[in-house]
């Protein structure tokens, strides 16, 4: 297909949405570059992420069903004006099968970008077999991590979740405190937890702080917290001033789809890092050269334990990194190869 082509993108969230900021805005500039004209537009508006964030649950709920019926007339109207439409997961979540089948049906090419395996939420559900349609009816479907590839049928194309390197400066910064850190969302601050008794322990070991960027939860009075809002402007410096960035979770469906984001935040910044063994992570950590890839909480113990007592091995960990993501995790890497996927699979 001669250029230009239109692609309308069907994002759930804004930029203010992570996940479609990262996987859908942030490749704006390289699409327009390859003759790409783009539109977004979004399921749910900033007014849901705000009211999602404050706990307003009857607004939220809403402004849902406004926004599923707005997207619902636009379809209705729209969708034969672009030559390939990418799909952020589903068109109308917790919605069954036929009202996507609807309108995909209709349009001239699609294709699904998944960053969280969505087909978890359907389990044992009359909707079990939702995901799985969608992906087999689909052009080509971009997902963050390899393990997608074995799980589903149809022409998946790995796309891994990645930042703008030249927005993540490295600072000579001296590090006065020693301090692990997690970044996130309140949704996902819960993962914590999983370190509590861990975090206990290294207390009695080391003078450091637990730095919680995007998020706030209840620990053991013993581990020091420094719960710090998250801001554009001031994330890759409170990222940097740490000393270890850690990613936690639990090992269950739904977490085997996660992209491993938080690491790549953490070593852009310059830090070594420790996941949970989940795919993303044992693909982004070169276990024992940028970080650790833990298998059990001793694992978790042990780790942390060595970097907080060795400086020199986290500033060449953190060398490390910065390089891998440099080499692997970046847009100037994977933007021109993302407006290619979409230009010769439509």
């Amino acid at each position: 297909m001669e250029c230009n082509i239109k692609v309308l993108f069907l994002t759930k969230y804004s930029q203010k949405g992570a996940s479609s900021r990262y996987r859908s805005f942030n490749y704006k500039d390289y699409f327009l570059k390859n003759g790409i004209i783009v539109k977004y537009m979004p399921l749910l508006g900033d007014d849901y992420i705000d009211s999602l964030y404050s706990g307003n649950r009857i607004k939220k709920n809403l402004l849902a069903i406004f926004y599923i019926f707005k997207r619902f007339l636009f379809l209705l109207f729209n969708i034969s004006k672009y030559d390939h439409i990418v799909i952020e997961a589903e068109l109308f979540p917790h919605f069954n099968f036929g009202l996507d089948y609807f309108f995909v049906k209709k349009m001239k090419s699609f294709s699904l970008d998944f960053d969280d395996n969505i087909s978890a939420n359907y389990q044992n559900t009359s909707k079990q077999f939702k995901i799985p349609k969608l992906v087999s009816l689909a052009r080509f479907v971009t997902v963050g991590n390899h393990w997608y590839l074995s799980e589903f049928k149809g022409n998946l194309i790995y796309l891994p979740t990645v930042i703008d390197i030249d927005k993540y400066p490295i600072h000579n910064l001296e590090k006065k405190e020693l301090s692990l850190v997690w970044i996130g969302s309140p949704s996902t601050v819960k993962y914590l937890k999983i370190l509590e008794g861990v975090l206990v322990r290294l207390s009695e070991k080391h003078n450091f702080v637990l730095k919680i960027i995007g998020g706030k939860i209840e620990l053991n009075n013993k581990i020091k917290v420094n719960n710090i809002p998250w801001s554009a402007e001031t994330e890759n410096m409170e990222l940097a001033s740490s000393t270890i960035g850690v990613m936690p979770l639990t090992k269950t469906y739904w977490e085997n789809g996660k992209c491993g984001f938080k690491l790549i935040q953490y070593m852009a910044s310059g830090l070594p890092v420790i996941g949970s063994d989940l795919p993303a992570n044992k693909e982004i950590i070169e276990n024992k050269i940028n970080g650790y890839v833990a298998y059990n909480e001793e694992d978790w113990f042990s780790n942390l334990d060595f970097l907080l007592s060795n400086h020199d091995t986290c500033l060449k960990m953190g060398e490390k990194s910065r390089q891998r993501v440099e080499q692997a995790y970046s847009y100037q890497v994977w933007g021109e190869k993302y407006a290619n996927i979409i230009k010769n699979h439509i």
